[in-house]
């Protein structure tokens, strides 16, 4: 316990002052007065840890100057001990009844009085200590459960991002999960199609869009009083109200909205690498089709050869046997010349079977293509 703690010690008899003050003065301040009007002046104006108050004085006794200590909302929290002539059960309840925290009877025991002054000092001491450890254990759970809460929001934020299935709906979600914090400012998507920006007011102003869209070369948090910015390579939000006036909240929150922006840029990326998958499929369909068509035409094209082929085969044959009666042939000519066009035509019918086994290879591949566009 520190010395020099302050007593005041009231009574109308000086000797018994002089005698207190000599008897605790090495261990306390003393300041002493002689009437319960001093006493209320002097609790006032030097607030003492402790009060010796004497019972009987002349005008007002110590029992009315109790209650009126007990009755100032400035004073009443001081301790007060009375000294009294008196030992009866009567005399004690009074001192009780009036707010008196002690009773010590004259003739003084200094000891008793020492004892009884450390001892309420030492009490006083650990009702503050209790005071201030159940103060800090409420403003601890105070900020578990804001703290908690926050989470929670954080946590909605990040499921609401999973369904998002464009860049629209990903800043609409990232605002309301600025707003859930009670916070103002813009957030900006980079897409393929250029950036995409918006306020917790409706659509960003061409400034905001111009100072968020600077941000993408910015450190990845920055602060400045109360504006917070945080950047990712997709994804930049701008806080425009940050609460620096409860500095815990203020660092709990920027360490809640790096995971949100960070969030919301691995959506971004997702949705933009789905777009290019998306667009690429695009593509390959777009080509398929195209080559499906070409094959197709080749196909019948060939087949239309084929059969064209065939029909000048069989009136070459046709014209050949006539000639050979106009031309008065022998007959060993006949068989010659008969000889060199049987060759001739087995020939293009043995390429004519050969490219039918391609068109077969080919007709499977149209249909193969077919059926990957039907997917």
């Amino acid at each position: 316990m520190a010395e020099g703690q302050k007593i005041l010690v009231v009574d109308d008899d000086e000797l018994m002052r002089t005698m207190v003050i000599e008897s605790i003065g090495d261990t306390y301040r003393i300041t002493d007065v002689g009437s319960g009007e001093a006493c209320l002046d002097a609790a006032a104006g030097d607030r003492p840890e402790v009060i010796l108050l004497d019972v009987e004085m002349p005008g007002m006794d110590g029992y009315e100057t109790c209650r009126r200590l007990k009755a100032d909302f400035d004073l009443a929290a001081i301790p007060v001990i009375f000294v009294s002539a008196h030992d009866e059960i009567e005399a004690r309840l009074r001192g009780y009844e009036a707010g008196a925290d002690d009773y010590i009877v004259k003739p003084l025991d200094f000891r008793e009085l020492q004892a009884k002054i450390f001892g309420l000092l030492n009490r006083l001491s650990e009702r503050a200590q209790l005071r201030e450890m159940a103060s800090y254990a409420s403003q601890t759970a105070m900020t578990a459960m804001s703290s908690m809460s926050e989470v929670g929001s954080l946590l909605q934020t990040l499921q609401a991002f999973n369904s998002c299935t464009s860049y629209q709906e990903l800043t609409e979600k990232t605002i309301a999960g600025i707003a859930a914090y009670g916070l103002e400012g813009a957030v900006q998507v980079r897409t393929p199609e250029g950036p995409l920006t918006r306020a917790s007011r409706g659509d960003a102003t061409p400034l905001e869009a111009s100072v968020i869209g600077h941000m993408s070369g910015m450190e990845r948090i920055v602060q400045y009083r109360n504006r917070l910015s945080i950047t990712y390579p997709n994804v930049s939000l701008l806080i425009s109200n940050m609460p620096l006036e409860d500095a815990d909240r203020c660092g709990r929150l920027r360490d809640h909205l790096a995971v949100l922006a960070e969030s919301a840029d691995v959506r971004a990326a997702t949705l933009i690498a789905e777009a290019r998958t998306h667009r690429r499929g695009e593509r390959i369909a777009a080509a398929v089709q195209r080559i499906t068509r070409t094959l197709n035409d080749i196909d019948h094209e060939q087949r239309h050869t084929r059969v064209a082929t065939g029909m000048a085969v069989q009136d070459f044959t046709t014209r050949l046997e006539r000639a050979y009666v106009g031309l008065s042939l022998t007959e060993a000519q006949e068989e010659f010349i008969a000889g060199v066009c049987s060759e001739g035509i087995a020939k293009i019918l043995d390429a004519q079977m050969a490219e039918s086994s391609q068109q077969d290879k080919m007709t499977a591949i149209i249909h193969e293509l077919e059926g990957m566009l039907a997917l």
